[in-house]
């Protein structure tokens, strides 16, 4: 496994090289992402699903998303409290707003291949609604002259989501006991091998290392408590939670320590954040540190 995760850094290493030298451009990076969020992932999803062994005891892993992802941001903003409300915006908006599609999945592939995709896609369904629409309304709660909230932004990104879409046709035709012909397993498995390169290679060509000194001190505060509150919860569901499935604790605890999604940045350029070079810092450092906490994890207790 050791040796499997290292060849999945080295792709990563590998695409912000190939940025460096000018073979790619950070503007390529849409192109990757949008061949790796509608293409290579659902074909995952789709392969990963179509045979599991699914029952209903997994949606306790989108509430606790949910719920996590509510009481997580109130207490952060309360942490920044006395900052201006760009700054709790921003931090506001970043907690809870988990990488789960570019970043997650392929590495969950590789260290848990036969179902860690199920568990972590089910986790994926709540963390949508999150990234969606409570982390939409923190962000246009704290800006100036921002659009209002409104069901149908959230309404149009979950339905827009092609893996999130995927999951749920899948999860619905699975728990029907209806399965694709294997022609067409077939077609997707080829596809979805491709999902692991591309998306650690875009990882890499998505990385950046400035670092902006003024809002050094903020970051750092974030990432404290954005890992922090992360373990704290988990370790609390590792020992509370009443469930028999050790899995769901576990992809609970994992997903609460994933760096903060892309989409973030987006969002604070649509609701013009004075705070972009923040984000931006606290979403590369924020793969760096999950990386290094998968590969203690994986290397420990897999």
């Amino acid at each position: 496994m050791t040796e499997q995760f290292v060849m999945i850094i080295l792709l990563i290493v590998l695409g912000y090289f190939l940025k460096r030298i000018n073979f790619l451009k950070a503007t390529d990076s849409q192109v990757l992402s949008t061949l790796v969020l509608n293409v290579t992932l659902p074909s995952l999803v789709i392969v990963n699903l179509n045979s599991a062994e699914l029952d209903f005891s997994f949606s306790i892993l989108p509430v606790m998303m949910i719920i996590y992802g509510i009481f997580s941001k109130i207490i952060v903003v309360w942490l920044f409290r006395k900052y201006d409300n760009h700054i709790k915006g921003s931090v506001g908006m970043m907690t809870a707003a988990l990488n789960i599609g570019l970043f997650a999945y392929p590495l969950v592939d590789a260290i848990w291949p036969k179902n860690g995709m199920i568990y972590f896609g089910m986790a994926d369904i709540g963390g949508a609604v999150i990234m969606f629409g409570v982390t939409y309304f923190v962000g246009s709660y704290f800006s100036e002259g921002g659009d209002q909230f409104n069901f149908k932004f959230l309404g149009k990104k979950l339905i827009t989501s092609v893996p999130l879409v995927t999951y749920i046709v899948m999860f619905i035709l699975n728990m029907s006991n209806i399965h694709l012909p294997r022609v067409s397993i077939d077609f997707f498995t080829i596809i979805s091998k491709a999902n692991m390169p591309l998306s650690m290679i875009l990882l890499g060509v998505m990385l950046s290392f400035k670092i902006e000194r003024h809002f050094l001190p903020i970051a750092i505060k974030y990432l404290v408590a954005h890992y922090g509150i992360g373990l704290i919860a988990g370790l609390l569901v590792h020992y509370f939670l009443p469930v028999s499935d050790d899995m769901i604790k576990t992809t609970l605890l994992i997903t609460w320590l994933l760096p903060v999604g892309v989409a973030i940045i987006p969002y604070s350029i649509q609701f013009k954040y004075k705070t972009l070079p923040l984000i931006g810092m606290v979403t590369n450092l924020s793969i760096v540190i999950s990386i290094v906490i998968l590969y203690v994890y994986q290397a420990i207790f897999i």
